[in-house]
């Protein structure tokens, strides 16, 4: 599989994302729109009513909130992949089932500290599993290496399923996942708070492949 490149968008208001998504429009085939509900993260973003543009991107929302099956529920026509976080869900089957009777890819993403044992029992009914490489909620946190093992485990057990690392990914980290398994490579800080997006887009792809 050939690696991929998502930037990751944090915006606490309609213009915010707005010029985010500018910002690397032509550049990134996918984007992560990160939502954070102040609860199940410290941080709040996309916590309002957002919209995005049709067609400008293959969109995963990348859910840090205790409600997902709401957020799913109410919000499926935006986006094309949700990211559902296995920490905050009750009966991980049945939030898989929604998500596909809304039309979505699913992702299971797993916390630093949260053992590859949750996601196992679900591979066959998923498209991709994230392992987040630092505590989840803010740009800038910084690089869980534990997160390397978990990453060279699980592809150890199913070499194909496409394994999708967000946190601390600029060049020298992404580089070390890479090594150690993964195919997609989030980048919230690297990319968005780049003077150049592009560049650094250009960056990380050199050193996945």
């Amino acid at each position: 599989m050939k690696p991929l490149i998502v930037p990751g968008v944090i915006a606490k208001s309609q213009r915010e994302l707005d010029e985010m998504l500018e910002n690397v429009k032509g550049k990134a085939r996918r984007v992560m729109l990160d939502v954070m509900d102040g609860r199940f993260v410290s941080n709040s973003s996309l916590d309002f009513d957002f919209q995005v543009p049709a067609g400008a991107f293959e969109y995963e929302a990348h859910l840090m909130v205790n409600d997902q099956i709401r957020w799913i529920e109410e919000n499926a026509g935006k986006v094309d992949i949700v990211v559902m976080q296995v920490e905050a869900l009750v009966d991980i089957g049945g939030a898989i089932e929604l998500a596909r009777e809304q039309g979505l890819g699913v992702t299971l993403a797993l916390n630093p500290e949260t053992g590859l044992e949750v996601v196992l029992p679900y591979l066959n009914e998923i498209d991709a599993v994230l392992i987040l490489t630092v505590e989840p909620g803010r740009y800038g946190a910084p690089f869980v290496p534990e997160a390397l093992a978990k990453i060279r485990r699980l592809r150890e057990v199913n070499a194909r399923i496409p394994l999708e690392v967000d946190g601390a990914m600029n060049p020298k980290n992404a580089r070390l996942a890479r090594l150690a398994g993964a195919t997609i490579f989030a980048s919230g800080s690297y990319v968005m708070k780049s003077s150049n997006p592009a560049g650094a887009i250009k960056e990380l792809e050199k050193a996945v492949t």
